[in-house]
């Protein structure tokens, strides 16, 4: 018998420091449980960094270890290993759920390590580059070395588990890859196997913070598996089995750093609100000026008034894409004005040497709807100074031209205020639309491979995920054209994984107008189908081979509403149960209904079928069936069919072939022979029933047939429970019967009888 151990740890992690917004985030975690249940199951670890803005880092931190947590100790009746395996599903879940928030900054930004100690056994898993060594006597192993999970793939980024047992002596360390910038793992090894995890940890703190003045985010956790005798006999020095390492404080750096993405936001923005602004002052406002009266187009010529006018001019007609580029040494160009037949005119003056003008121009011979100057010369801004007071005092002189002025600057602002913000807000959407759908493919890539590896359930699982996400997409107009062609490939592939055929089923008859849109039935006897009214009785016949349709009885004389019916093809008999505790046969050579004389309670059935002469009935809310033998002039009296006690309160379905099948509401199907259970159960189902509502099979089949009235389908199964396929159409909707012989089914949905070939 292995001695009992346990672990003792110590853990190094960096604070994190307001304003360090790209650095990240890393930690170590650990929770060794109190309560005695718990502690049996394990404890678990964790060595997290993530290399983003400090605030997404932060919170993918804590949704990896909430969820790790809480699902690993969720049921501690399970195999500590299955509650791994469990909680790494979990974790993936909230991982996919975070991208498809439009949280991604942290995919391809993961590096952690998560473990369980239960004994000793000792597993792990890993995401990115974090790694973690086995020290055992000398030799060192390399235990996360091939772990790695996909990096773009949230739902598979724990993918991986490598376990082992763990000797009295041995020592893991696990370190995230920044670590090795600070000491190499030769000194790892040498400062975990020669001290105590607390020691160890003090030394390699130490290495780190006097190795360089920059701190980044970095994590280690030293653990030693020991026995209790080994750990209550050792006297240790004091110390902390957690430190903590930062960076030297740096006031005005971090003043610096805390405030340097809120002045960058300002400045960005309002520098985007006045490129809008400049915008639509040239595209609207200049025009617009052209055409005010005259005295206000002079009071804006004011603008150039002292400029000089004398000398030569040169016309540029504008007809390319190219900017113009002017390096003319010892020239200048003063001003650039726009005459009124839209050319631009240059008037030449000597320019300083190295002045550069860059014009973008307009490709037509109409005028040009921008002009940016990308590099000014700012030698005669000298000027503006008493342009500006000069025009300011001519503006307030007129207050209507002053209010005009007043009114359009506000405008532009705002406006230009306005479309920035919306500018970014579409650039967020997109953003997000991008990520989901990147979170799509992923799914459908991850079913495609599970369809490959046999694990149809799985695959629609994940292809179920990218179908509801590529179904929000696509009319989403940054990501539409693309969310439409993945959602065609993710519909293609669901079918294959969940077995679906699309059958196309032909119309035989419509029996609305004589029974109804939801009869019981159909009944095959000889070469017509029967369906029963519940309410009224009326019966309809349908002819297998050409589907006329008749009334084959027109409100027979029946007391009360009919429950459940069956055929008896030997007697060629439609048998039936009312509410009011009375049987029904209706003779289907004679046309005639009769009532059949029984001894005893009459029991209200959820549904029923025959076998030879004999009819079974199930009565869903005590949970048996009923035998009933045929005598001359009516049913003897019931017998429970179930003699092992075996209960199936709500049961909505009966069938036979010799052996008897109840399909129960939760889509369980129950066998029985000679009135006891059997080893049955359905296997190889890639999905979920919705609501199954009837059961059929008979003597000369060897499968079952299970329609879903909110599925649109008929479920196949074999006769040992195992899934074969479902055919699937939109014409099945609320499908209430099925009846099959040999490979032909015959299905009623909303009082229409489909053929369709099985």
């Amino acid at each position: 018998m292995q001695k009992k151990l346990i672990a003792r740890t110590a853990k190094l992690s960096t604070e994190n420091r307001k304003g360090h917004r790209g650095k990240g985030v890393a930690i170590t975690y650990e929770h060794i449980p109190q309560d005695v249940d718990e502690r049996n199951h394990g404890s678990i670890y964790a060595v997290i960094n993530v290399n983003a803005p400090q605030n997404d880092a932060q919170e993918i931190t804590e949704l990896i270890i909430d969820a790790f947590h809480g699902e690993y100790y969720e049921d501690l009746t399970r195999d500590p290993l299955v509650s791994f395996e469990m909680a790494l599903t979990r974790v993936n879940e909230e991982l996919v759920d975070a991208t498809n928030q439009g949280k991604i900054s942290w995919l391809n930004n993961l590096n952690a390590i998560l473990g369980i100690l239960s004994g000793h056994e000792f597993h792990i898993t890993k995401a990115g580059k974090t790694e973690a060594y086995l020290y055992r006597g000398e030799k060192s192993s390399h235990i996360s070395d091939d772990l790695g999970g996909d990096t773009v793939n949230p739902l598979r980024t724990f993918i991986n588990i490598a376990s082992g047992d763990l000797n009295e002596g041995d020592k893991v360390a696990i370190v995230t890859p920044g670590v090795f910038f600070s000491l190499s793992k030769d000194e790892l090894q040498k400062y975990a196997t020669e001290f105590q995890p607390k020691v160890a940890i003090g030394h390699i703190s130490s290495l780190i913070e006097s190795g360089t003045s920059e701190i980044s985010p970095n994590a280690v956790l030293i653990l030693e598996a020991i026995s209790p005798e080994a750990a209550s006999n050792e006297t240790i020095e004091e110390k902390p089995d957690e430190v903590w390492i930062s960076e030297p404080k740096k006031p005005v750096q971090d003043a610096i750093d805390a405030s340097a993405p809120f002045v960058k936001k300002v400045g960005l923005f309002i520098l985007a609100a006045w490129g809008v602004t400049v915008t639509f002052v040239n595209d609207k406002v200049f025009p617009f000026f052209k055409n005010i009266p005259s005295s206000f187009k002079n009071l804006t010529r004011s603008f150039s008034k002292n400029k000089p006018t004398k000398g030569s001019k040169e016309k540029i007609f504008i007809d390319t894409d190219e900017a113009i580029s002017s390096q003319i040494k010892n020239e200048t160009i003063d001003d650039l004005t726009i005459n009124e037949s839209d050319e631009i005119i240059v008037d030449k003056e000597p320019i300083p040497a190295n002045q550069d003008i860059y014009i973008k121009e307009s490709s037509t011979s109409e005028k040009p709807k921008w002009l940016k100057l990308e590099k000014v010369n700012f030698s005669k801004m000298k000027h503006v100074g008493p342009h500006f007071n000069k025009l300011t005092r001519k503006i307030f002189a007129k207050r209507g031209y002053a209010l005009i002025a007043a009114s359009i600057v506000v405008i532009l602002l705002v406006g230009g205020i306005y479309l920035t913000w919306q500018g970014r807000e579409n650039k967020e959407k997109q953003k997000t639309a991008k990520a989901s759908l990147t979170t799509a493919q992923n799914m459908y890539n991850s079913g495609q491979s599970a369809i490959t590896s046999g694990d149809n359930k799985k695959a629609a699982t994940d292809l179920k995920k990218a179908q509801e996400l590529a179904e929000s997409l696509k009319n989403n107009k940054y990501v539409e054209t693309e969310a439409s062609s993945l959602l065609s490939k993710i519909n293609s592939s669901l079918d294959q994984a969940e077995g679906v055929i699309r059958p196309n089923p032909t119309s035989l008859a419509d029996v609305q107008k004589i029974v109804g849109k939801s009869p019981l039935g159909p009944f095959l006897i000889n070469e017509s189908l029967y369906l029963i009214s519940k309410e009224n009785g009326n019966i309809a016949s349908v002819s297998v081979k050409t589907g006329e349709v008749a009334t084959a009885i027109e409100k027979p004389s029946i007391d009360g509403n009919i429950l459940a019916a069956t055929s008896v093809a030997r007697r060629s008999v439609l048998v039936f149960f009312t509410d009011t505790g009375n049987i029904y046969e209706f003779d289907t050579k004679e046309l005639q209904v009769n009532k059949q004389d029984t001894v005893g309670d009459i029991e209200k059935p959820a549904s029923m079928t025959s076998y030879v002469t004999n009819i079974y009935t199930l009565d869903s809310t005590n949970g048996k069936v009923y035998k009933r033998l045929k005598t001359s002039t009516g049913y003897g009296k019931r017998t429970e069919y179930i003699t092992d006690g075996t209960s199936v309160v709500g049961g909505v379905g009966i069938t036979t072939d010799s052996s008897i099948f109840v399909l129960g509401q939760d889509s369980s199907i129950t066998k029985f022979l000679a009135g006891k259970k059997q080893d049955f159960s359905v296997s190889n189902l890639p999905f979920t029933m919705t609501k199954p509502n009837t059961i059929f099979t008979s003597e000369e089949l060897t499968k079952l047939y299970l329609t879903d009235s909110e599925g649109n389908r008929v479920i196949i199964f074999d006769n040992a429970g195992k899934f074969i396929n479902q055919q699937v159409s939109e014409k099945f909707k609320n499908i209430n019967g099925i009846f099959v012989t040999g490979n032909l089914g015959y299905i009623a949905a909303d009082g229409i009888v489909y053929k369709i070939s099985l």
